[in-house]
């Protein structure tokens, strides 16, 4: 039915307050989950290094009673070498829109500050996990840390034309892996390299894996050689729980986690890979921890800069696998 006549409605009023909620909401993720699990460690230079060793073959030792001595040649450790990589996020905001009464945030500077901080966290994540060379720099030229992928080359499983970077003792530099042709990521794929890792004396506790990929894990339960397993359904609760995940993976090596990443559904690039981490033997290096810069003010404007210099400390690439190559956004991509 319609109004009656002269009737005076919140369509014809003017100066009616808005009804703004004094809250932003904000879904976009801030974890930075390899991040948190490798922990860091202290640098003093641009440029890092640290050494690694193995151990001889085991081999038969069985001496002949007071013969002499034979001294075999000893092999010496070997060192590599990471840059650090400055990262930063600035931020400008105006005196004005600071002085204006806004909704969801006390000052507009802060809030933005707030945002550009999980920004460059996620930022060095992405990093972190980009398939990167080092690259020294000049004065010109940015500083760059290898990324966890171009470091494999003992445990790296890879598509077809594929070739593992690693680090050059020539150069003193790291080199990004050459793709190869994708292919799904099966459980054999996933054996065959917990195993590589075993062998080479890793001891991984984590598979990080791009969210498809964390489905596709989860259909690993299905294989024929895989017991099948229940979970208890309380008293109180008159409907069962379907089973569709899986979380650890008991393997032939030991129990490992598997986390999901979404910093790696961001790219495809990133999400083509699958790693296999002992975290103990991996850091991010920490040459300047996370500050605020306030640059000097040369306008109606406040300014801030947050800002950080680090380098990825793969202490033994042999501690780790890659699964390369890998479908990690799709089943085609």
């Amino acid at each position: 039915m319609a109004q009656v006549t002269g009737t005076f409605s919140s369509y014809d009023a003017v100066g009616n307050h808005e009804d703004l909620e004094n809250a932003i909401y904000r879904i976009t993720p801030e974890e930075t989950p390899f991040m948190q699990l490798i922990g860091t460690t202290k640098v003093e230079a641009v440029r890092h290094d640290w050494q690694t060793d193995t151990l001889a073959t085991p081999a038969a030792n069985a001496q002949v009673e007071g013969d002499d001595y034979t001294y075999a040649t000893r092999s010496p450790t070997k060192r590599v070498a990471n840059f650090t990589q400055i990262s930063w996020k600035p931020v400008i905001v105006t005196e004005t829109q600071d002085a204006v009464n806004k909704a969801g945030r006390d000052t507009e500077l802060g809030y933005q500050l707030s945002k550009a901080s999980v920004e460059l966290k996620k930022d060095i994540e992405f990093s972190m996990l980009s398939n990167a060379a080092s690259v020294a720099g000049d004065d010109t030229t940015a500083r760059v840390s290898a990324g966890f992928p171009a470091w494999f080359t003992t445990n790296a499983d890879r598509g077809a034309g594929g070739a593992s970077g690693g680090f050059s003792s020539n150069t003193g530099l790291v080199a990004a892996a050459t793709n190869g042709t994708q292919r799904a990521w099966t459980k054999t794929l996933l054996d065959n390299s917990i195993q590589s890792v075993y062998t080479s004396g890793g001891n991984p506790s984590i598979i990080m894996v791009s969210p498809y990929n964390k489905r596709v894990f989860s259909t690993f339960m299905s294989d024929a050689n895989v017991a099948p397993f229940r979970r208890p359904v309380s008293d109180n609760k008159k409907q069962g729980v379907i089973l569709a995940a899986a979380d650890v993976y008991q393997s032939d090596f030991g129990e490992l986690d598997v986390l999901p990443n979404r910093v790696m559904s961001t790219s495809a690039a990133v999400a083509r890979n699958v790693f296999i981490i002992d975290t103990s033997k991996v850091a991010r290096g920490v040459l300047r921890p996370m500050t605020q810069d306030t640059p000097a003010k040369t306008g109606d404007a406040n300014k801030k800069v947050i800002k950080t210099e680090w380098t990825l400390v793969n202490r033994n690439e042999a501690a780790h696998g890659i699964i390369a190559d890998v479908f990690g956004l799709t089943a085609s991509t």
